[in-house]
């Protein structure tokens, strides 16, 4: 059970459970009010919507704000059957919880895969709903190669290995022993910058209240898009967007940043030094980021692709 109440800058005014209609039962939590509304996307299953505690208690003082935990995680139902964690569940989610909090268009933000891809998914098959997109550490599949250690780690995945150092720790086997190592371990790659600890303890510490069961489904899941579809998809987007991207980024390339960039003719914003998890880590940043970007909204014309 987790300890909602506890720790909070700031307590939601409204809070619920949407069922989608594979009858998957999400929680989503709503703070604040004022036009537009912004949804915190989360990064499941890894996490849970405390990976947003920095911005929540900020943005809500100016907007409505919507968080929820995905599937598999948190206060959210935690199936551990992989086409449960199928691309198309995860963006349909979305929509569950928007139809679910009466939000008719909102702006999304969001961090990884998880949050991006799935943004600009929603974006393009729905674009009445999507005002525009915020898009921490670009995680947009297929736009370029995966970091070598992934690459590497994936295809042994499933091997009993004789070792646990390093990015093998990121092993079916090792999951199932030591889980808790893993999360910490891959928490400290995904945030380098000095003075992380409270970072890297806050995410590793919501990983663990997670469910090794549901991260072996996930990880059983294909990307069901090939590089044309991937593309063809990010040249459809029609809203605003801004991408922001840290140059030490350890999980997502940076070449998958400026691809996007190329594609949708978004800005993008390089964090020198930053790694992954720019919104716990540099807060400040992020916060004034995704600021003015919804203030700029009033003034925004919709966006016309590069050719």
């Amino acid at each position: 059970m987790i300890a909602v109440e506890s720790g909070r800058a700031r307590l939601p005014v409204r809070t619920g459970l949407a069922a989608g209609d594979d009858g998957v039962r999400i929680a989503w939590e709503e703070f604040g009010s004022g036009d537009p509304t912004i949804v915190l996307l989360p990064s499941a299953p890894i996490i849970h919507s405390r990976q947003w505690k920095a911005q929540i208690h900020v943005l809500s003082r100016s907007w409505r704000v919507i968080t929820f935990d995905g599937r598999g995680n948190g206060r959210s139902d935690r199936p551990t059957d992989p086409a449960a964690y199928a691309d198309d569940r995860s963006v349909a989610d979305i929509v569950t919880v928007l139809d679910a909090t009466g939000t008719d268009r909102a702006v999304l933000v969001g961090l990884c895969g998880d949050g991006v891809w799935r943004s600009i998914r929603l974006a393009t098959e729905q674009p009445d709903r999507v005002l525009g997109i915020v898009a921490f550490a670009v995680g947009v599949p297929r736009l370029s190669p995966p970091q070598p250690h992934y690459a590497a780690a994936n295809a042994v995945f499933d091997d009993e290995l004789p070792t646990s150092d390093g990015w093998a720790k990121m092993n079916r086997h090792h999951w199932r022993r030591d889980y808790a190592d893993y999360a910490r371990f891959f928490f400290s790659e995904m945030t380098t910058e000095p003075h992380s600890t409270k970072a890297i303890e806050d995410a590793a510490g919501w990983a663990v209240e997670g469910s090794v069961d549901v991260m072996l489904a996930d990880a059983q899941v294909d990307f069901p898009f090939d590089l044309e579809a991937v593309e063809a998809r990010c040249r459809a987007v029609s809203c605003p967007m801004l991408l922001v991207h840290g140059s030490e980024d350890r999980c997502q390339p940076i070449e998958r940043a400026h691809r996007l960039a190329e594609l949708t003719g978004a800005p993008l914003v390089v964090v020198e030094g930053a790694n992954h998890m720019i919104p716990g880590r540099h807060p400040i940043l992020a916060n004034l980021l995704i600021r003015d970007f919804v203030r700029g909204l009033a003034q925004a014309r919709p966006r016309e692709a590069p050719p």
